[in-house]
């Protein structure tokens, strides 16, 4: 058996990185395609890199409309020239349903591995998915239940930051600032996270203050930090531990930050064009913290936009890093999301499933 996959961002990478070294396990399948680090090092031809393609945005989309097009039309290529016996497609929705939708109509098998979040800006297109994809894998049992009722295959493998991160985090005194793992986030969101620094220090809050630093954002961006005197750690994996609260950025930052039992506040900010595509694009959900979502009630303050100041988050941090009422509730919280995630051995079950997936789709034909 030959997969071609196609993971376009770093936390992408990770999950298809997890899923090809379980798939490894238990048979001898060859993958090639679009994707990072990770999963090169998970024994995946790399035929892309995702370093070249990595965008956050409708207008960072639009910006780099030319090299996606050839992205795509290359990785079609690639398929046509390798036949592999199905496509495993991880997240990245942009292009990943644009090439679920042509090869099927080419007559490939397509596995799509962490479910775009047609929940909350485009539950139209589920009929689409039908059409176009032969098993959906997510990681929330939420997003099965919604394709299942729409007569897609699913099938609900829990989340894989169950297993890397099995407890919560000692507790500590420091400060975590997760401004996000993209360059044009970064430089939105670490800026107004260090005014809040900047206002605790006047306060006379001296603790430590930990950035969480992507490997993918250029060193330069972090200079506000070190000139703080900020310790630069190398990811949240590094910046969590020991933390007593957090400021986090959108996404999966706050599965991670919960699941260290880490109370936290939400920021978000990006371009103007951006926000109000979003605002237009955006229904059914009146919460954008993905660990609030899983959890099915607000776990953490959201500060979006306009409202993600410096002010406003060291307002929001301050009973946080009390000993006050609103602490433990946060606390308690947190673990309504670690259960929510279901238990560990996600990657393992997600192999299963394609393994069972694609054996079924081979015995119809």
């Amino acid at each position: 058996m030959l997969l071609m996959v196609s993971a376009g961002e770093p936390s992408g990478d990770l999950r298809a990185a997890e899923l090809c070294s379980e798939l490894a396990k238990r048979a001898d399948i060859p993958c090639f395609g679009l994707g990072g680090d990770a999963m090169a090092g998970a024994g995946v031809e790399l035929t892309a890199h995702l370093a070249d393609y990595s965008v956050m945005g409708f207008s960072s989309v639009l910006a780099s409309l030319g090299r996606l097009r050839a992205l795509e039309k290359d990785l079609k290529r690639q398929c046509l020239a390798r036949r592999p016996d199905a496509l495993l497609l991880v997240d990245y929705p942009g292009l990943n349903l644009r090439l679920a939708k042509w090869a099927r109509a080419k007559g490939f098998r397509v596995v799509y591995y962490i479910s775009p979040q047609f929940w909350a800006w485009g539950g139209w297109r589920l009929r689409g998915i039908a059409r176009s994809v032969d098993l959906m894998i997510t990681l929330f049992r939420f997003e099965a239940d919604i394709y299942v009722r729409r007569g897609v295959r699913a099938l609900w493998c829990g989340h894989p930051l169950v297993d890397s991160i099995p407890a919560p985090s000692p507790g500590g005194q420091a400060l975590a600032l997760l401004p996000g793992s993209r360059p044009d986030e970064v430089a939105r969101l670490l800026p107004r996270m260090l005014d809040c620094v900047d206002l605790m220090r006047a306060s006379g809050d001296t603790r430590e203050v930990r950035v969480a630093v992507s490997r993918t954002v250029p060193r330069e961006l972090y200079e506000g930090a070190a000139q703080r005197r900020c310790s630069l750690s190398d990811g949240t994996a590094a910046a969590l531990p020991g933390a007593r609260a957090a400021l986090v950025c959108s996404g999966t930052a706050t599965l991670e930050t919960a699941l260290h039992g880490v109370p936290f506040v939400l920021m978000y900010r990006t371009s103007s064009l951006n926000y109000l595509l979003a605002r237009l694009l955006v229904r059914g959900v009146d919460m954008i913290c993905l660990a609030s979502i899983a959890a099915g009630r607000s776990v953490a303050r959201e500060l979006v936009q306009g409202d993600a100041t410096g002010e406003a988050a060291f307002d929001a941090l301050a009973p946080l890093l009390a000993d006050s009422a609103e602490r433990a509730g946060a606390v308690e919280d947190l673990d309504l999301v670690r259960k929510s995630l279901g238990p560990p051995g996600a990657a393992a079950r997600a192999a299963e499933g394609v393994l069972d997936g694609l054996a079924a789709e081979f015995r119809d034909t």
